[in-house]
């Protein structure tokens, strides 16, 4: 589930910066400068500053997750993520990719905080409101491996790939052999003949 997101998070300053319609020096724009720099500590003191004076700003509610998931902060990212995803819920939303990085970035804490099941949960929920989007099924595969279920997760590592066209712009599907999520399958003969059928050798 460790896959890097990054390029996709800096790629879509210019809509970040837009929604925060704010002029040149100020904390907004500093706080996604100092991201956008990787200086991710001072870029969750200033999105922190944001979230005190504006609690209901989705997109700085969302990027002080994504600071704090960079430090590896997983526990504070966590709920900063669920803060974000119950703004979303009372209607406002963020653009397609971004809220499809946050799905992302909230899977992932739960599953390093062993949390799996929510994990699939938020994940089904996913698929139902964005069917197109791979990695909800890549995720989906993920945490049935992790749970065991073999079966299951071959079924939606194998929908995944069908999807492939439709990852993020900058992004690849991950090669599920290096995924740590996986590696007990890496000799299992259905998970070879997948991979093979997925045009791995």
């Amino acid at each position: 589930m460790k896959r890097r997101l990054m390029f996709c998070l800096i790629a879509m300053f210019g809509v970040c910066l837009g929604v925060a319609q704010e002029s040149r020096g100020t904390l907004s724009e500093r706080a996604y400068q100092e991201f956008r720099d990787r200086n991710f500590a001072a870029a969750e003191r200033d999105f922190r500053e944001l979230t005190k004076i504006n609690p209901s700003d989705l997109h700085a509610q969302a990027y002080l997750g994504h600071a704090l998931f960079r430090q590896e902060k997983f526990t504070e990212a966590l709920g900063q993520y669920e803060r974000a995803r119950d703004i979303e819920r009372t209607g406002t939303k963020l653009p397609e990719e971004e809220h499809r990085i946050l799905v992302d970035q909230l899977v992932m804490s739960y599953g390093m905080g062993g949390q799996l099941n929510k994990a699939r949960l938020l994940l089904e929920d996913a698929i139902r409101q964005d069917p197109d989007y791979p990695l909800n099924y890549y995720n989906l595969a993920c945490a049935f491996a992790e749970e065991g279920d073999r079966g299951r997760m071959l079924a939606n590592l194998d929908l995944a790939f069908q999807r492939k066209a439709n990852v993020l712009k900058g992004e690849q599907m991950p090669d599920p052999r290096s995924d740590s999520s996986f590696q007990k399958y890496t000799r299992d003969p259905e998970f070879v003949s997948l991979m093979r059928k997925l045009g791995y050798r």
